[in-house]
């Protein structure tokens, strides 16, 4: 197997985020979270939202 391009994105095997609830700034009960995405820009003004897969109490990349 060929080695990747140290210059492209990968996300890590591991879980980049844990939990179920976001408090509010400021005053409020927490909500529950149903989507968290990890959102790339480039220099040409494009951008790239990878959603994350909620599993055993975590988000990981897909």
């Amino acid at each position: 197997m060929a080695e990747p391009d140290e210059d492209v994105l990968v996300l890590p095997p591991i879980p980049l985020a844990t939990g179920r609830l976001l408090e509010p700034e400021g005053d409020g009960e927490p909500v529950l979270i149903s989507k968290v995405e990890f959102v790339v820009s480039t220099e040409d003004g494009g951008e790239l939202r990878i959603p994350l897969v909620h599993r055993h109490g975590a988000w990981w990349a897909p």
